[in-house]
């Protein structure tokens, strides 16, 4: 075969496997957004986002690994199951950040199930170890993400925020730990799930008096 000839096959199987590649499942194909909340970031986006105030019911464990997300899932599931809240998306995952540069460490996690409106059920402890809780409006440097969210990954697109906080830290800086967002269940193909990876952050420049 020759190099030309070659290369042109080569160019071929490139596109069809581009024009195979597998759409994204709707943000909201699983599940309704909170009210009010922004679309998912695109796959490979990075942007700023506001969010509205909001309320949820947050699951906690300390000394933990990040292969226990499934016991705070459980938790969580038996307390909107008993107080007859609809499930919404996205499920929002915060890690300590030494978790999240080494896997193998142990640290506080927490996992939250969304509210559809922030009046929405009763503030203070649910079912077992679950408490309700409100959060502020907050904005957040966002990237999007498809596919599998390995340890690798989820530090690797932390760092593509971090590297774009230092490159605009005259206009934001950061203001609290970065979270996990999914958006789909176990029911939706791996290549199609949505994922984003945030940092709350604020501006950096000084206002006048």
């Amino acid at each position: 075969m020759k190099f030309g000839q070659r290369i042109s096959l080569l160019l071929f199987f490139s596109l069809l496997g581009l024009a195979q590649a597998e759409e994204p499942k709707a943000a909201d194909g699983d599940a309704p957004l909170p009210e009010g909340w922004p679309a998912a970031t695109k796959p490979g986006v990075t942007e700023i986002k506001n969010y509205p105030p909001y309320r949820s019911a947050v699951a906690r464990a300390k000394g933990a690994a990040m292969g226990t997300d499934n016991v705070l899932f459980f938790s969580l599931f038996r307390h909107i199951s008993k107080k007859e809240i609809a499930m919404t998306a996205p499920v929002v995952n915060t890690y300590d950040p030494g978790m999240i540069d080494n896997p193998k460490q142990t640290g506080e996690i927490s996992m939250e199930f969304l509210y559809r409106t922030p009046t929405q059920g009763e503030l203070g402890p649910g079912v077992g170890a679950v408490n309700v809780e409100d959060h502020p409006a907050a904005t957040y440097i966002c990237r999007g993400v498809q596919g599998e969210m390995s340890p690798d990954r989820l530090r690797s697109e932390l760092a593509t925020l971090k590297t774009w906080l230092a490159a605009h830290r005259q206009e934001w800086q950061e203001a609290g730990e970065p979270r996990r967002l999914g958006y789909h269940g176990p029911m939706t193909p791996m290549t199609r799930r949505l994922w984003e990876l945030q940092i709350p952050i604020k501006s950096a420049i000084k206002r006048p008096d």
